[in-house]
């Protein structure tokens, strides 16, 4: 198809401006997918891209092998200091898509940082293994799941340790509207109750554990969050066959009520004969398997912050109250859901905010989540919560 200057239109986001087609009204139905809504994914990345160089003062080379627009790659060149970037290799299947931009990187400052191919991206991965081209940093951001690419990124990645970024806008299925595509996928079961998104987190990261087993590596998340539409983890891999045994004893299952919100995390090595809640009697649901380790690693979030403070990103605010949410976050597995247990001992007027301070003040871990505004993540048993919540 040919294009002329009529079907081109300039598409700003933070400091960064390209071009990209106009042929279509809805950007569902244009030849190269741009999805403003994912501002916040890609402002995420430069502040970790910044935060990594920071706390490793070594410039990085990324791969961003499904670049669509090239928006990401472009927002890197254009907006982070030169040290912190070596190289960026971009490539794309689609032919429209390198037209873009290979039209873009005509203007751009740093262009001899950027290496253009049109490819699928598995392959790329891997031509790019062959020509014994190491990055720091594989950005994997599909539409859809990521499942396909994970396994020889990390094996990409090996070599120097890096780090898989990776996004799934697939949260119908990872959320259980269909939950036998998920099995099929993800080799887990899914739920669509008030757990659903750091179940579906927690199938994503344990996807990637296992492909890290394989390899011999373990894996390290330093950020994993869920937001609107997508998921979107960070992992570091680490060159530990030890630490990839130890690891794997962190997966596990997580039977919960569904009515009430109790919830028991059973590893998989472990029985667990209980089919009714204890609280409430209603039928646990299970989901898994599923990764029960940590969610984040903090400094690489102090960083963040850090940094952001020198920056003016366009869902700055909303990153920043993200970012915020996780450092005072407590990071065990899973959370209690108030309205649930309010309701199962008839209280009401008691706010999240006392209840997290009556378990500090009686020595327990408590915090809300950035999972539900009406979470609660505590060490705390079901019971010891109600016990404090008919104090009040």
């Amino acid at each position: 198809m040919s294009t002329n200057n009529n079907m081109w239109k300039n598409v700003e986001e933070g400091k960064t401006t390209i071009i990209t087609l106009n042929d279509a009204a809805r950007i569902y139905d244009s030849l190269v997918f741009y999805n403003p809504r994912m501002v916040i994914n890609r402002d995420l990345t430069l502040l970790m891209l910044e935060a990594i160089y920071s706390l490793e003062n070594e410039p990085l080379t990324i791969i961003d092998p499904l670049a669509g627009t090239g928006i990401r790659s472009f927002r890197i060149l254009e907006e982070i200091q030169p040290e912190v970037i070596k190289q960026i290799i971009v490539s794309d299947k689609n032919p429209k898509a390198v037209e873009i931009i290979e039209k873009n990187a005509l203007n751009l400052k740093n262009k001899d940082k950027l290496r253009i191919q049109k490819a699928d991206a598995y392959e790329f991965i891997a031509q790019l293994m062959n020509e014994r081209v190491y990055p720091d940093i594989i950005d994997i951001d599909p539409f859809g799941s990521p499942i396909r690419f994970i396994e020889i990124s990390l094996k990409a990645l090996q070599k120097k340790q890096g780090y898989l970024f990776a996004t799934a806008t697939d949260l119908q299925v990872l959320c259980a509207k269909y939950s036998d595509a998920c099995f099929r996928i993800y080799n887990a079961h899914p739920t669509r109750y008030h757990l659903c998104h750091e179940v579906a987190l927690r199938i994503l990261i344990y996807n990637a554990l296992i492909s890290a087993g394989r390899l011999g590596v373990a894996i390290k998340p330093i950020l994993s969050i869920n937001h609107e539409h997508f998921l979107r983890i960070k992992l570091k891999i680490l060159e530990s066959k030890e630490e990839a045994n130890s690891q794997h004893k962190e997966q596990g299952q997580v039977h919960f009520c569904p009515r009430c919100s109790y919830y028991q995390i059973i590893r998989l090595k472990e029985s667990f004969n209980l089919d009714a809640c204890p609280i409430c009697e209603s039928n646990l649901e299970i989901a898994g398997p599923l990764w029960l380790g940590t969610l984040h690693d903090k400094k690489y979030i102090q960083e963040m912050l850090k940094i952001m403070d020198q920056k003016d990103l366009p869902s700055q605010d909303q990153i920043k109250k993200i970012l915020s949410i996780i450092l005072e976050e407590e990071d065990n597995p899973f959370f209690y859901y108030l309205p649930y247990m309010l309701r199962q001992i008839k209280k009401k007027g008691v706010s999240r905010q006392q209840i997290i301070e009556g378990l500090l003040d009686e020595g327990f871990k408590a915090s809300r989540t950035i999972f539900d505004p009406e979470g609660l993540k505590t060490n705390a048993t079901y019971t010891e919560i109600l016990e404090l919540i008919q104090k009040y």
